[in-house]
Protein backbone atom coordinates (compact mmCIF):
# COMPACT_ATOMS: atom_id res chain seq x y z
CA UNK A 1 0.00 0.00 0.00
CA UNK A 2 1.29 3.44 -0.87
CA UNK A 3 0.18 6.91 0.15
CA UNK A 4 1.55 10.40 -0.25
CA UNK A 5 1.52 13.63 1.67
CA UNK A 6 -0.80 16.39 0.49
CA UNK A 7 1.59 17.73 -2.17
CA UNK A 8 2.91 14.32 -3.25
CA UNK A 9 6.57 15.04 -2.43
CA UNK A 10 6.77 12.30 0.23
CA UNK A 11 5.65 8.73 -0.40
CA UNK A 12 4.97 6.23 2.37
CA UNK A 13 4.82 2.54 1.51
CA UNK A 14 3.76 -0.31 3.81
CA UNK A 15 3.56 -4.03 3.06
CA UNK A 16 0.08 -4.47 4.55
CA UNK A 17 -2.57 -2.61 6.48
CA UNK A 18 -1.61 -2.34 10.17
CA UNK A 19 -2.98 -4.67 12.82
CA UNK A 20 -4.61 -1.61 14.42
CA UNK A 21 -4.42 2.18 14.36
CA UNK A 22 -3.88 4.40 17.40
CA UNK A 23 -5.82 7.67 17.17
CA UNK A 24 -4.37 9.23 20.33
CA UNK A 25 -5.29 12.51 22.01
CA UNK A 26 -1.85 13.37 23.47
CA UNK A 27 -0.35 16.71 22.47
CA UNK A 28 2.06 15.14 20.00
CA UNK A 29 -0.53 13.11 18.11
CA UNK A 30 -3.27 15.74 18.28
CA UNK A 31 -1.09 18.65 17.18
CA UNK A 32 0.61 16.72 14.37
CA UNK A 33 -2.74 15.40 13.14
CA UNK A 34 -1.53 11.82 13.08
CA UNK A 35 -3.07 8.43 13.76
CA UNK A 36 -0.42 5.75 13.88
CA UNK A 37 -0.01 2.32 12.38
CA UNK A 38 3.08 0.50 13.64
CA UNK A 39 5.52 -1.50 11.52
CA UNK A 40 8.92 -3.15 11.75
CA UNK A 41 11.29 -0.88 9.82
CA UNK A 42 11.74 -3.51 7.08
CA UNK A 43 7.98 -3.45 6.37
CA UNK A 44 7.55 0.30 5.83
CA UNK A 45 9.44 3.09 4.16
CA UNK A 46 9.19 6.78 3.41
CA UNK A 47 10.87 8.54 0.50
CA UNK A 48 11.14 12.24 -0.16
CA UNK A 49 12.43 15.23 1.78
CA UNK A 50 11.17 15.38 5.34
CA UNK A 51 12.00 17.43 8.40
CA UNK A 52 12.38 15.58 11.70
CA UNK A 53 11.00 17.02 14.94
CA UNK A 54 11.61 15.72 18.44
CA UNK A 55 9.32 17.06 21.14
CA UNK A 56 10.93 19.38 23.69
CA UNK A 57 8.34 18.94 26.46
CA UNK A 58 9.60 15.44 27.35
CA UNK A 59 13.12 14.89 28.71
CA UNK A 60 13.53 11.56 26.89
CA UNK A 61 11.47 11.83 23.73
CA UNK A 62 11.28 8.41 22.11
CA UNK A 63 10.50 9.36 18.52
CA UNK A 64 11.36 11.79 15.76
CA UNK A 65 8.22 12.85 13.89
CA UNK A 66 8.75 13.51 10.19
CA UNK A 67 6.83 16.03 8.10
CA UNK A 68 7.00 16.89 4.42
CA UNK A 69 9.33 19.84 3.85
CA UNK A 70 6.95 21.28 1.25
CA UNK A 71 3.39 20.89 2.56
CA UNK A 72 4.07 20.13 6.23
CA UNK A 73 1.96 16.95 6.38
CA UNK A 74 2.99 14.49 9.10
CA UNK A 75 4.17 11.32 7.36
CA UNK A 76 5.81 9.00 9.88
CA UNK A 77 7.96 8.66 12.96
CA UNK A 78 11.23 6.91 13.62
CA UNK A 79 12.62 5.87 16.98
CA UNK A 80 14.97 8.54 18.36
CA UNK A 81 18.69 7.67 18.41
CA UNK A 82 18.83 7.91 22.22
CA UNK A 83 15.84 5.57 22.55
CA UNK A 84 17.43 3.05 20.18
CA UNK A 85 20.70 3.22 22.14
CA UNK A 86 18.82 2.41 25.37
CA UNK A 87 16.68 -0.24 23.66
CA UNK A 88 18.92 -1.96 21.09
CA UNK A 89 16.28 -4.52 20.07
CA UNK A 90 13.61 -1.91 19.35
CA UNK A 91 12.56 -1.80 15.70
CA UNK A 92 9.51 0.31 14.97
CA UNK A 93 8.34 2.80 12.39
CA UNK A 94 5.09 4.68 12.95
CA UNK A 95 3.14 5.60 9.83
CA UNK A 96 0.45 8.29 9.74
CA UNK A 97 -2.47 6.20 8.50
CA UNK A 98 -4.51 9.34 7.81
CA UNK A 99 -2.49 9.59 4.58
CA UNK A 100 -4.19 6.42 3.27
CA UNK A 101 -7.67 6.15 1.80
CA UNK A 102 -10.21 4.73 4.23
CA UNK A 103 -11.08 2.06 1.64
CA UNK A 104 -7.51 0.75 1.95
CA UNK A 105 -8.03 0.33 5.69
CA UNK A 106 -11.33 -1.57 5.71
CA UNK A 107 -11.33 -4.11 8.53
CA UNK A 108 -8.66 -2.34 10.59
CA UNK A 109 -9.50 -1.56 14.21
CA UNK A 110 -9.04 2.05 15.33
CA UNK A 111 -8.21 2.42 19.01
CA UNK A 112 -8.44 5.66 20.96
CA UNK A 113 -5.72 5.87 23.63
CA UNK A 114 -6.06 8.52 26.31
CA UNK A 115 -2.51 9.77 25.91
CA UNK A 116 -3.44 13.20 27.25
CA UNK A 117 -3.95 11.80 30.75
CA UNK A 118 -1.24 9.12 30.59
CA UNK A 119 1.62 9.59 33.07
CA UNK A 120 4.14 7.82 30.86
CA UNK A 121 4.30 4.89 33.27
CA UNK A 122 2.53 1.58 32.67
CA UNK A 123 -0.29 0.98 30.22
CA UNK A 124 -2.53 3.80 29.12
CA UNK A 125 -6.30 3.79 29.17
CA UNK A 126 -8.68 4.40 26.31
CA UNK A 127 -11.01 7.36 26.01
CA UNK A 128 -13.68 5.53 24.02
CA UNK A 129 -14.44 2.15 22.52
CA UNK A 130 -12.54 1.00 19.46
CA UNK A 131 -14.22 0.86 16.05
CA UNK A 132 -13.48 -1.16 12.93
CA UNK A 133 -13.26 0.70 9.64
CA UNK A 134 -15.99 -0.43 7.23
CA UNK A 135 -18.42 0.97 4.68
CA UNK A 136 -20.95 1.31 7.48
CA UNK A 137 -18.39 2.90 9.84
CA UNK A 138 -16.02 5.01 7.75
CA UNK A 139 -13.11 6.61 9.52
Amino acid sequence: MTATCLCGAVTVTVETAPDFIHDCNCDLCRKTGAAWGYYPSASASATGKTTAFMRKDKPNAGVEVHTCQTCGATTHFELAPAFKAQNPGADLLGVNMKLFAAADLTGVEVRYPNGKDWSGEGPFGYRRDAMTISDASPW
